[in-house]
């Protein structure tokens, strides 16, 4: 059993088919369980919306992109700004794939710092390719 993390370009009419989600990411249950609750304390932190919201039992459908790239943004404000020794540890690999993610349903990079970039590959392998639509 996996969990699905989709976007919805129908909910912003990119598309005129309703139920015609991209797949982003098919990851397995415990672990796309965990990165969801990644994902609902970074919200909190930076009291941002991720634009993402669960749909069904294992489904988690992004339909708001600008707001994860808002959240992108003030995770990488904060990237940008400490040097803690244990925000690699922490952090890097999350918003990594938040990046992974967000450039899956908009089909384009986020700028950002050259350290998170170096390995981002390596992220995007490690998460699968998934049915990518947008993805050149």
């Amino acid at each position: 059993m996996g969990m699905a993390y989709e976007y919805d370009p129908w909910f912003l009419a990119e598309t005129s088919e309703e139920g015609d989600n991209i797949l982003l990411w098919q990851v397995g249950l415990n672990a796309g369980q965990l990165f969801f609750a990644q994902i609902q304390a970074f919200e909190k932190m930076f009291r941002q919306p991720s634009g993402f919201y669960t749909y069904s039992a294992g489904d988690v459908i992004l339909n708001q992109p600008a707001q994860l790239k808002a959240l992108i943004e003030a995770m990488l404000g904060y990237y940008n700004s400490t040097n803690h020794p244990l925000r690699p540890l922490l952090f890097d690999t999350s918003i990594q794939i938040l990046l992974v993610l967000y450039r899956r349903a908009i089909g384009e990079w986020l700028l950002a710092p050259a350290e998170l970039m170096a390995t981002i590959e390596q992220i995007e392998i490690a998460m699968g390719r998934g049915c990518l639509k947008r993805d050149g």
